[in-house]
């Protein structure tokens, strides 16, 4: 193949597949255990926060109406202690997350540091080091970040978004239904955004890229 110069954008547009996903969950096994916890921490955290809205409508529709100080000091202190107990897990699971992330960052550098020296020269030839690079820095972290706080981020935002309308249909049915109503509109809006937003990263991707070739093989060399 010619060689690829720092001033030149590599090809980087191929479609998703879930095989390659599969194979990154090998890294995933390892610390299931600690990512489950962190769920279960977020999941607390996360209906901790719901307590809190709760809390105040009855305030406001019961309590302070009849003038009831007792009751509503009661609901000030549960209201503060919701709020502590979603920092505090929230605070847990961020640490489990970021000792989970900075463990599959190692494993995922350690496997492509013994690859990288198991190619031919003729890799190394075809391409600047820059380029080399930024893969085993840039794209090692974006992989990590998914395979760790992405995915447990997905989970946890799809329960928030049940529990979050159980919780609206429970409080006013028509509401929820009006604040819903928006939903498909923005569903259509992600899916017309969605090819652009990928196209844009793999642009930003490419010229990174190229500002570390050129970096490393006018600067540093």
């Amino acid at each position: 193949m010619a060689r690829n110069r720092y001033d030149v954008d590599e090809v980087l547009e191929t479609p998703f597949d879930f095989a390659h996903l599969k194979r990154s969950f090998v890294y995933i096994k390892k610390y299931k255990g600690k990512m489950i916890t962190a769920l279960v921490f977020s999941v607390f955290a996360a209906i901790s926060g719901l307590l809190g809205p709760l809390i105040t409508q009855y305030a406001l529709d019961n309590t302070i109406p009849q003038k009831n100080m007792g009751q509503l000091v009661l609901l000030t202190l549960a209201f503060i202690g919701t709020i502590a107990v979603s920092i505090i897990f929230s605070t847990i699971r961020s640490r489990i997350m970021t000792v989970v992330g900075q463990d599959i960052i190692f494993d995922i550098r350690t496997d492509l540091f013994k690859h990288l020296q198991e190619l031919p020269f003729e890799y190394y030839d075809n391409r600047p080091h820059g380029k080399i690079l930024i893969r085993v820095v840039n794209y090692v972290n974006s992989v990590s970040d998914m395979l760790s706080n992405g995915i447990i981020n997905v989970i946890l935002e799809c329960l928030n978004m049940v529990f979050i309308t159980v919780f609206m249909f429970f409080v006013n049915v028509k509401l929820s239904l009006v604040v819903l109503s928006g939903l498909p509109i923005f569903a259509v809006i992600m899916m017309m955004i969605k090819k652009r937003q990928r196209k844009a990263w793999q642009d930003v991707s490419n010229k990174s890229s190229n500002l570390n070739a050129y970096l490393q093989e006018n600067i540093t060399g």
